[in-house]
């Protein structure tokens, strides 16, 4: 396995881009995929967000890249707005060195300049499946010289229900391309994807995906229902955090639960599919820039949202998959900084709670706040029959919150 960027046997614009850049060492995902992509295999990667898989394909596509030709060498289907945006930034970033033409497009915005970009000439294109689909249906964009296809974060494509418009691309492109697949998961309906359009691919797993980091210090808060915001509220006051996350599971809870906290006196912007993609671009920079303190979105920033300095992560609604816990408390303690994420569980939450122990392998720690005047029904689900399989997985550490004290196993902890 390569230790350093220059073992792979990179151009040398790529290497100079790299070392300015501050990237000596290649993460476990480029050391594993980059030597695959080099010698021109398919690629089938088990990767999360973060893992540095973005660069895993873009350093061998602009390896191999030729500079000259009118229609697109290369195209990156992403699942989502955000996800597309950064993967061009990443795109710019490293292939103009190289003299590559990036277009991005994307739903949700006027395709005006985006054709016209086109038009212009495009080396690779990064986008979301609806708009590309539109863009090869209407000859827009060809694919006739198309080397290279990424589908990044596939099995989110495949909950949005974009996987008809991916397999109606992949069916317009040639045949003697390489195709690189990137999922957390590989759910049947991905594997038949893949067996249908893949020639022989190699498989990289990395597996991140079941693990909550070491920095992120994680947390059940069992509450009832009516009682979610006041003890959200008394989290606040307690953590004291500069920078938020929250999640809710419906676009409307965005918008209510953004009121209730304005209504206490914090700078609050929402992120969901209800807003304009102008809007949702220019809510992230804000958060970003700092000009808010909290961010409540949906599962459409759970991933590809790249904020380093998240300090607290707020699932007000316990997530309907148990992967997507990860995904979730995973936008904080990133770039080795510490995080904190706190998931309010009602008695009706208690099925997921149980699953998302089950896939973690381990009871999360149950957290009381002392002095916090819950209701009798708030009390913490029982721990016995919690888990979905029979079997005991192995126990993981149990973090400790601040002002807590940690408990023996089985018991909830008071802080």
């Amino acid at each position: 396995m390569a230790n350093q960027f220059h073992d792979f046997g990179l151009r040398a614009e790529l290497l100079q881009a790299l070392e300015e850049a501050e990237y000596s060492t290649p993460t476990p995902i480029q050391a594993k995929a980059i030597p695959v992509l080099l010698e021109g295999h398919d690629l089938i990667g088990i990767a999360e967000t973060g893992t540095g898989k973005t660069l895993a394909f873009l350093l061998p596509i602009f390896h191999g890249f030729r500079p000259g030709l009118d229609d697109p060498q290369a195209l990156v289907i992403c699942p989502t707005r955000e996800l597309a945006i950064q993967v061009a930034g990443e795109a710019d970033r490293f292939g103009k060195p190289l003299g590559v033409r990036t277009i991005l497009a994307y739903g949700g915005t006027s395709s005006g300049d985006q054709k016209r970009g086109l038009a212009a000439g495009a080396d690779l294109v990064v986008g979301t499946p609806g708009r590309l689909l539109d863009f090869v249906s209407s000859a827009w964009l060809s694919l006739r010289n198309v080397r290279n296809v990424v589908l990044d974060e596939a099995d989110r494509m495949l909950d949005m229900g974009f996987i008809n418009d991916v397999d109606a691309i992949l069916r317009r492109s040639p045949m003697s391309r390489q195709t690189m697949l990137f999922s957390a998961t590989i759910p049947e309906e991905i594997r038949r994807l893949a067996q249908r359009y893949m020639h022989h691919p190699e498989l990289v797993r990395m597996h991140r995906g079941t693990r909550v980091t070491k920095q992120v210090d994680h947390a059940f808060y069992p509450v009832s229902e009516g009682q979610k915001e006041l003890l959200l509220m008394e989290v606040f006051r307690r953590v004291k955090p500069k920078k938020t996350l929250i999640f809710t599971s419906t676009r409307e809870g965005t918008s209510t639960l953004g009121l209730a906290l304005r209504k206490r006196g914090h700078e609050v912007v929402s992120l969901s599919s209800l807003l304009s993609q102008a809007n949702r671009e220019r809510a992230l920079a804000s958060f970003r820039k700092g000009e808010f303190d909290v961010l409540v979105a949906t599962d459409v920033a759970a991933r590809g949202l790249d904020i380093t300095d998240i300090d607290l992560v707020v699932n007000f609604d316990v997530p309907m998959h148990a992967e997507d816990y990860v995904h979730r408390i995973g936008r904080t303690g990133r770039a080795e900084r510490s995080g904190k994420a706190v998931t309010l569980v009602t008695r009706l939450d208690e099925r997921r709670a149980a699953a998302i122990e089950g896939l973690l392998g381990y009871e999360v720690q149950h957290v009381r706040l002392e002095g916090f005047p819950y209701h009798t029904q708030a009390a913490s689900p029982p721990r016995s029959g919690r888990r979905p399989d029979s079997g005991r997985g192995p126990r993981g550490p149990r973090k400790s919150s601040p002002g807590s004290s940690k408990g023996r196993r089985g018991r909830r902890t008071k802080t």
